[in-house]
């Protein structure tokens, strides 16, 4: 799948995520599905596509949501490089690296885009986002990782060429 290509995944993520996730809401937590789809990239592919998928989505889900365009891109570049700072680059079959990863990156991420709302003069309660949006969302988005990794990885061995040994 080439790079630009697979792009149209993070524009149906965001999509998804403005339209159908709310719906999937228990109390004021959701799942973050362009969060994971970032992620899950990152792992898979590297740190200069998960980039990419981070700027991209980032901006598709403030555009759709109303916050200030760049915000979540920033946040989720911060944690893209977490990811990949920690974990670094990991195969398909690993299943067990990805659930905590998206509870780590899940933490970086909330907090990214507290500071960042705050930078930008919007009204955050920082409390009630940590104890019913981030710790929720930790849970959540740990088990939605596993579907989200999965599914990309099958994506990405499907359409990514196989390296040759000579």
């Amino acid at each position: 799948m080439g790079r630009y290509f697979s792009l149209l995944i993070v524009l149906i993520g965001a999509v998804v995520q403005s339209t159908i996730v709310p719906e999937l809401r228990i109390g004021d937590s959701a799942p973050d599905l362009v969060l994971l789809l970032v992620l899950a990239w990152t792992l898979l592919s590297g740190l200069s596509e998960g980039l990419l998928w981070a700027a991209v989505g980032g901006v598709l889900q403030d555009w759709l949501s109303g916050l200030p365009t760049g915000t979540t891109a920033l946040a989720l570049l911060a944690a893209a490089m977490s990811a990949h700072i920690l974990v670094g680059q990991i195969t398909r079959r690993n299943v067990l690296l990805p659930p905590l990863v998206a509870a780590g990156g899940t933490v970086v991420y909330h907090a990214a885009l507290i500071v960042l709302l705050i930078i930008v003069r919007r009204p955050v309660e920082i409390g009630y986002t940590l104890r019913y949006i981030t710790l929720p969302g930790v849970l959540f988005n740990a088990v939605g990782m596993l579907f989200v990794f999965v599914s990309l990885g099958l994506l990405y061995s499907v359409f990514r060429p196989k390296r040759v040994q000579l």
